[in-house]
């Protein structure tokens, strides 16, 4: 982790150029059905409110895409696409939105859903109860 001033501002970066980490990006495939196109691609690294990848097709700028990461699931548009060396593609994500836990949260989605959800406690005022 590499640490610099940005104005008034710490930036803080990330990088993991020497140990890759998979991630897959989602975006809409404009389909009436809203199913989405999956695409993989390597997590790079984060430069303040950007996420850095490099993915296996371009990807157009101003898309809204999700990338889900380690737990964690980055919100946000494209910026930047460009080709690099090998058929890859470095792109540059400006993520408006972190989603974490979500491991957590699939577990508990799966216990409610498997357990059933039991009907709320009716609340009568003292007066009316028997």
């Amino acid at each position: 982790m590499f640490f610099g001033l940005f104005t008034d501002e710490i930036l803080v970066t990330t990088a993991f150029e020497d140990r890759p980490q998979s991630a897959i990006v989602q975006i809409a495939s404009g389909a009436e059905n809203g199913t989405r196109i999956s695409v993989a691609c390597n997590f790079r690294g984060m430069l303040g409110k950007r996420v850095l990848l490099e993915a296996t097709q371009a990807l157009p700028s101003s898309t809204a895409v999700s990338i889900e990461y380690s737990d964690a699931m980055f919100l946000g548009e494209v910026i930047n696409c460009a080709p690099e060396t090998g058929g890859t593609w470095r792109v540059e994500v400006k993520v408006e939105q972190i989603l974490t836990g979500l491991q957590s949260l699939i577990a508990l989605r799966s216990r409610l859903l498997c357990e059933g959800v039991t009907a709320p406690s009716v609340l009568l005022p003292a007066g009316m109860r028997e």
